[in-house]
């Protein structure tokens, strides 16, 4: 073999390495924001209930626990309802899983908030109980110096969240929203900064409306902040925008998304969803004309970028959601027809529905 073909040979070979390590983390990425840690040596996660009630003796009684039983419990947690209450149903064993939480290791710490991450998928039941007995545990995590201790702190807290009122309202009364807050403004891992936003999602999906007003305010102005970093920002701004007594929901918000969207840098087909239904929240809540004018002006303006992002995702269909912003700052303008009124002309209309209907 000459000199030449070795070395095109060598470079094809550390090619197909790169190809397959980039993929490997693509996957580990994957599952982990699905609260999922795959390790290569993890075994086979297929279990029967007999074999989940063994597992939860075992672990009950630490003996000879590692970190491999650990993740093997985390999977076999994943198979449905039924699994995770076989396991809850045994006596002292998440009583264990909470003395392996506080070990001094951090790898057995790291993998009993996973198991604890995937039972909080649990029935209604179940996630209140957890709720009542891991939070004061894992809100001391949210803040560790352990990024993985952190990120998973709070996608399992997320998780809870998304099970059921009562058991935001016992998260709320440890302070849990002010410090999702906190993390969001001050994190710099960008892991923690996705699992929050993650968190904040669900509790907003399921508490928005029995948060005080002002806290919902210090959470817009950090999300003001996350808007040409973090497209989860559009989101949570959007889930706000539905309770309709927030003051910083107003014509100064309607210019900034405008002009967040002609950063092509960030700005999606999902961003642009919750921009369209946050505007047109905010102009069906503001009896003034201020809002809709800046809406007219915004949609000008911003609408070549508009339809370059809807010609590129032609398979996804806005069409309710811009007829929808038109038809709340006509009502709120009262105009009936286009030709007598003194806020849009019939050739401004046209290339508005121009720019929103391709």
């Amino acid at each position: 073999m000459s000199s030449t073909s070795s070395i095109v040979s060598v470079k094809e070979k550390i090619r197909y390495d790169i190809n397959v390590h980039r993929e490997q983390n693509k996957q580990i990425l994957l599952n982990s924001r699905r609260g999922v840690i795959v390790y290569e040596e993890d075994i086979d996660n297929v279990f029967t209930i007999e074999d989940m009630k063994n597992l939860a003796l075992e672990i009950k009684h630490r003996r000879k626990v590692t970190i491999k039983h650990l993740k093997v419990l985390k999977h076999a947690l994943l198979n449905g309802q039924e699994f995770i209450l076989s396991f809850y149903q045994i006596q002292g064993a998440v009583d264990s899983l909470l003395h392996f939480m506080s070990s001094k290791n951090e790898g057995v710490q790291l993998a009993a908030i996973e198991c604890i991450c995937n039972m909080a998928l649990g029935d209604k039941k179940t996630c209140i109980k957890l709720t009542k007995i891991i939070t004061p545990y894992l809100m001391i995590y949210i803040n560790s110096w352990n990024f993985n201790l952190s990120c998973m702190s709070i996608w399992t807290l997320g998780n809870l969240c998304d099970s059921n009122e009562e058991s935001c309202k016992l998260l709320q009364n440890q302070n849990f929203f002010c410090t999702l807050i906190e993390s969001l403004k001050n994190s710099t891992c960008d892991e923690v900064i996705l699992n929050t936003f993650y968190a904040l999602k669900l509790f907003l999906k399921t508490y928005i409306y029995q948060l005080e007003i002002e806290e919902l305010n210090k959470l817009l102005l950090v999300c003001f902040e996350r808007l040409n970093f973090w497209k989860e920002s559009f989101w949570i701004v959007y889930q706000i925008s539905c309770r309709h007594d927030c003051d910083l929901l107003n014509a100064n918000l309607i210019k900034q998304l405008f002009f967040s969207i002609q950063d092509e840098d960030i700005i999606d087909i999902k961003c642009l969803v919750a921009i369209l239904r946050t505007i047109g929240n905010i102009v069906a809540k503001d009896n003034s004309s201020y809002s809709a004018n800046e809406i007219i002006i915004g949609l000008k303006n911003s609408g070549p970028f508009i339809r370059n992002i809807l010609i590129k995702n032609r398979q996804i269909n806005l069409n309710d959601e811009c007829a929808w912003v038109l038809g709340n700052v006509f009502n709120v303008l009262q105009i009936t027809e286009l030709h007598n009124n003194n806020y849009i002309t019939a050739e401004d209309f046209n290339e508005i529905c121009n720019y929103l209907f391709v």
